[in-house]
């Protein structure tokens, strides 16, 4: 596999672990680019526009997600079993 369609996959996987929170794929993916960034690249004509692409993509995701994880972490912060036991 080439090293544009190894990043194009990545980045398609991330934006898809991300969506459904799955830690265990974020973490082979995560492997699976530090092979990849230890190998020699090769230059097979990588579509630098659409890997850019896909990784503004991601970036959006994790922008949009941050104020959803800080609402998380205050919901999550809160002591919420008083408001259950009334």
């Amino acid at each position: 596999m080439g090293i544009k369609q190894a990043l194009c996959n990545a980045l398609d996987e991330t934006v898809h672990a991300l969506a459904i929170l799955d830690l265990d794929t974020l973490q082979a993916i995560e492997r699976q680019m530090t092979t990849l960034a230890q190998t020699e690249p090769v230059a097979d004509g990588l579509d630098i526009d659409s890997i850019l692409a896909k990784k503004r993509v991601l970036e959006l995701v994790l922008y949009h997600s941050e104020s959803n994880l800080n609402a998380l972490r205050r919901l999550y912060g809160r002591n919420t079993r008083d408001l259950w036991e009334r």
